[in-house]
């Protein structure tokens, strides 16, 4: 929350159309956050775009490069042709598959990079509110309540949640313990962020 308030602030003007923009983020982003994994073809070219799109993900607050791969339907793909070369078998399809997903991020972070450079020029405002707006529609999937309802296996082996419905937390004494610290971490990591903004002013004032 306080690095949302830190961003929002380099906004230089907020008229009807950047306010806009900022909601239409923030949607997305809470509508993105929330989706269930597609099926999806293992060709190369879809390769190539999914490994674009995560690398651009890595590069927007808020959503990671593995989310989006999970969103797309290839996580574990991807994961099971890694773990094929790192067993020392050197198949056409896992070797095409880490190729197609290289290049794809390859490409996508340059173009992204000149992309948000050239946005960030022309049009600083709404690029701020935007990347604001992703930031306020992200916090869904950082609520500390959830409850899982599917599941998929990591690198090692061990289940991680993919699917899951935020829920309120149950008024029993043991949960009133769990509100009270995720409260004072919250504030904790808001104080953290606002100090480390204010060192960083501090020393470009001096």
């Amino acid at each position: 929350l306080a690095s949302v308030v830190l961003v929002a602030r380099r906004v230089e003007e907020w008229t009807p159309l950047v306010i806009g923009m900022l909601a239409l983020a923030a949607l997305g982003a809470f509508i993105l956050v929330g989706l269930v994994p597609a099926q999806t073809p293992n060709a190369a070219w879809f390769l190539f775009l999914s490994g674009a799109l995560a690398i651009c993900a890595m590069v927007l607050p808020g959503v990671s490069g593995a989310f989006v791969l999970v969103l797309l339907g290839k996580y574990q793909f991807v994961l099971g042709a890694v773990n094929q070369l790192t067993d020392g078998n050197f198949s056409g399809d896992a070797l095409t598959t880490i190729v197609s997903v290289g290049a794809g991020a390859a490409v996508g972070i340059v173009t992204f990079a000149q992309l948000f450079s050239w946005l960030f020029k022309r049009y600083h405002n709404m690029t701020v509110a935007i990347l604001t707006g992703l930031m306020i529609g992200s916090l869904r999937k950082i609520w500390p309540w959830k409850v899982t309802l599917e599941t998929m296996l990591d690198s090692h082996g061990e289940p991680f949640p993919v699917v899951q419905q935020n829920v309120l937390p149950a008024l029993t004494d043991y949960s009133a313990g769990q509100i009270g610290l995720a409260i004072g971490l919250m504030a904790a990591g808001a104080l953290a962020v606002l100090l480390l903004d204010y060192l960083a002013n501090r020393k470009e004032n001096s």
